[in-house]
C-alpha cells in the first residue's frame, strides 16, 4: 500500500517544518534539550502500549510481528533514563518526575486506545507506520544537534537509526492491499490524520508552543460518514473486513 506510507510522509513532512524542528536547529547547549522529561514519558508509554498490543492479540499472523516490536523497544525508556543521569538532566529527580504536557498525555492515549481497541490492521497504521515514521524523522533530526552538542552517547540514540525504518513498515504486509477511496483505505486515512495532528501538538508543546492542525488528504467528495466515522467491525475476526451491521426487521 504504497499510497498509505505516501500519505503518511505528506503529514510527516508538515510535522518537520513545525515548531520543535525549528527549535531544535537553533539549540547551542544541552539546557535548550529540556523536552527529553517528555520524551522519556513518550518512550515509556509507547513501549508499554506496545506490549499491551502483543498480549492481546489473538492473530496468529499478527502475533509474531507484535512481540518482535515490543521486544525491540523494551529496554528503551531504561536506556534513556541512564542518558538522562549521565548528562545532568535528572538532578537527583526520578525520570518521569517532570509532568506530561497535556498534549503529550493525548498521544500517548491514542496510542493505549490503539493497542486495545483497534483491530490488528488499524494497530498496523496507527503504532507502526506513522508512529514509527514520526519516530524516524524526530531521531533522524536530533542526533546530528546531540552530536555537535557532544551528548550523543550511549546506545539509546544510535539503535533508533537502526531500527526505525524496519518498525515503520513492520505488519503492513499483512494488511493486504486496500484501496485509498475504499471504506477501510479511508479509515486508515482518518486514523493518519487524527493521529499526525496529535503528534504535530506533542512535539511543539514540547517547545512551548501550538501547532496549526494538518488539512487532512482525504477528497472533499469523500462522504463524510465514510471519511471521519470508523466503519462497523465484524464481531468474529480482526482485520481488515469490516462486515456490515443486519438490517432491522
Amino acid at each position: 500500500m504504497e499510497w498509505l506510507l505516501d500519505h503518511a510522509e505528506t503529514y510527516r513532512t508538515q510535522l518537520r517544518s513545525g515548531p520543535f524542528f525549528q527549535h531544535l536547529a537553533r539549540a547551542q547547549r544541552p539546557g535548550d534539550l529540556r523536552w527529553v522529561h517528555q520524551l522519556f514519558h513518550q518512550s515509556r508509554d509507547f513501549t508499554q502500549a506496545l506490549c499491551l498490543r502483543y498480549s492481546l492479540c489473538r492473530d496468529g499472523r499478527y502475533q509474531r510481528v507484535f512481540a518482535e516490536h515490543a521486544s525491540g523497544e523494551a529496554d528503551h525508556p531504561d536506556l534513556l533514563a541512564a542518558w538522562m543521569s549521565t548528562h545532568g538532566f535528572l538532578d537527583g529527580a526520578e525520570p518521569g518526575d517532570v509532568p506530561p504536557t497535556p498534549a503529550t498525555s493525548e498521544t500517548l492515549a491514542f496510542c493505549w486506545r490503539s493497542a486495545v481497541r483497534e483491530p490488528c490492521d488499524v494497530q498496523v497504521v496507527a503504532l507502526n507506520v506513522l508512529s514509527e515514521g514520526v519516530a524516524l524523522d524526530f531521531y533522524s533530526a536530533v542526533i546530528p544537534v546531540l552530536d555537535q552538542l557532544e551528548v550523543l552517547t550511549g546506545r539509546y540514540w544510535s539503535v533508533h537509526g537502526e531500527i526505525n525504518p524496519h518498525h515503520l513498515r513492520l505488519g503492513l504486509d499483512l494488511c493486504g492491499e486496500v484501496a485509498a477511496d475504499s471504506p477501510t483505505g479511508l479509515l486508515y486515512q482518518r486514523v493518519l490524520w487524527h493521529g499526525a495532528n496529535l503528534y504535530h501538538q506533542m512535539l511543539s508543546s514540547w517547545v512551548g508552543e501550538r501547532a496549526e492542525p494538518l488539512t487532512a488528504l482525504w477528497t472533499e467528495d469523500a462522504p463524510r460518514r465514510l471519511s471521519m466515522e470508523p466503519q462497523p467491525r465484524s464481531t468474529f475476526a480482526e482485520g481488515t473486513v469490516r462486515m456490515p451491521r443486519p438490517a432491522k426487521p
